[in-house]
């Protein structure tokens, strides 16, 4: 198929304490791709607020703040919070403890849910959008969590750019999938013990957007040894840098050397 020219149609939203990027990949650029991304933008707000209202850790009558009471009735009575209570805990099983779902004492399934949030957001709005003529790409990210797709025989690929102190550490050329990257510096409470890890930044690639972030987090929250066993058990793929800046390549479990990875996914 020959190379087409794409537009990229962008919107940002504020929700659950973090900006949200709306891209479109379209065939063209007119009245009614900006409608299709206004209506779709509207949709994504409302349907983060829902998800807010129903598992942010801060408010009081949320499904996450009533079973921190004591409250069990969020088990039975929602399936959405069944699945990220089931997803936490097995989180926490496969990386050997050391995600952990609590805060304080307390289950605070944050990294999983604003994640699960995502996928929810791009399974139901966004990525209905690829049967759309113009429509090639759907993109999602909050913070630095993407999930992403690009329509069947179409050659459009996002370029994703994993920036690195004041420059980029590396180009990824993606179709579809998922892309997690995190910093061990960044501030999770007292829940993780950053000053015990050797790399200073991981970002995994995956199909799933929960898995990618939780073992991003386990990247920049473990020794190198004991992430390097979770690379090869787990097929992962992604770049780490330690803190004296070495960068580690890794690809479906194996060490690789280059720095620019073109996956066809």
């Amino acid at each position: 198929m020959k190379n087409e020219k794409y537009y990229l149609n962008t919107k940002t939203i504020n929700q659950m304490n973090m900006n949200f990027l709306i891209k479109l990949a379209t065939l063209t650029t007119n009245a009614t791709v900006m409608e299709l991304l206004k209506v779709t933008t509207e949709r994504i707000d409302e349907r983060l607020q829902e998800i807010d209202r129903q598992f942010s850790a801060f408010r009081y009558d949320s499904l996450v703040s009533k079973f921190q009471r004591g409250d069990q009735k969020p088990l039975t009575s929602s399936n959405d919070f069944k699945q990220i209570y089931n997803t936490a805990i097995l989180s926490e099983q496969m990386t050997n403890g050391i995600y952990k779902p609590y805060f304080a004492g307390k289950f605070d399934p944050s990294v999983i849910v604003k994640n699960w949030a995502i996928e929810q957001v791009f399974d139901e709005v966004l990525k209905p959008l690829l049967k759309n003529p113009e429509v090639v790409g759907v993109y999602l990210s909050g913070d630095r969590n993407i999930k992403f797709a690009t329509k069947q025989n179409s050659d459009f690929r996002w370029e994703i750019n994993i920036p690195n102190a004041e420059k980029d550490l590396t180009t990824y050329y993606l179709k579809n999938g998922a892309i997690s990257t995190f910093e061990n510096d960044e501030f999770l409470g007292n829940t993780y013990k950053m000053n015990q890890a050797d790399n200073h930044q991981t970002t995994v690639i995956r199909s799933s957007l929960i898995e990618a972030s939780i073992w991003a987090l386990v990247g920049s929250s473990s020794k190198k040894e004991e992430f390097m066993s979770f690379i090869k058990h787990y097929n992962l793929t992604g770049i780490t840098v330690d803190k004296q800046d070495n960068v580690l390549n890794f690809n479906l479990g194996s060490i690789i050397d280059n720095k620019e990875i073109v996956l066809n996914k």
